[in-house]
């Protein structure tokens, strides 16, 4: 079954890319989890948004992408796409897939700095990115960066 906002974040260790292991309790504070493939165009959508939030609020929010291929991918992906939060990699095992339970990619997890999940998100959303915009900024006590000002963008787009 799906984990849900109040659900409890599950820990894991992957690796980190290039290289070592990245173990999500060993962060502190609020974490977005991404998922995401290379290959997927709702990704390529979606994951520029994640960087511009990452640009906003990454000082005060830990945000990580956790890629569902191996750690070379994941590094062509950022740059290709300008990423420039940290990517881990869940090959070969996809245990952080599986303990998440994430079956459409990309999906977005926020954690809580208790471990608790606050957002989940599947697909590409607008609404649902804003909302996540919006609490961000609450997080950080700082004024909306608008995402979508300069852009035009589907309001949804299946991953």
């Amino acid at each position: 079954m799906p984990l849900k906002v109040g659900d409890r974040a599950p820990d894991f260790r992957v690796k980190s890319c290039p290289e070592g292991v990245f173990h999500l309790g060993s962060v502190k504070g609020y974490r977005l989890l991404c998922f995401y493939k290379v290959s997927c165009p709702t990704c390529q959508l979606t994951l520029p948004f994640v960087e511009r939030m990452f640009k906003s609020y990454g000082d005060v929010i830990s945000f990580v992408g956790v890629c569902q291929d191996g750690c070379p991918d994941a590094q062509r992906f950022a740059r290709d796409y300008s990423l420039s939060f940290p990517q881990v990699s869940d090959e070969p095992a996809y245990e952080a897939s599986i303990a998440y339970d994430v079956r459409v990619v990309p999906t977005l997890y926020l954690i809580d700095p208790s471990g608790n999940i606050l957002f989940v998100e599947e697909s590409f959303v607008k609404s649902s990115l804003e909302n996540l915009n919006e609490e961000f900024a609450r997080i950080a006590n700082r004024e909306v960066n608008p995402l979508f000002e300069d852009v035009s963008v589907p309001p949804f787009k299946a991953g």
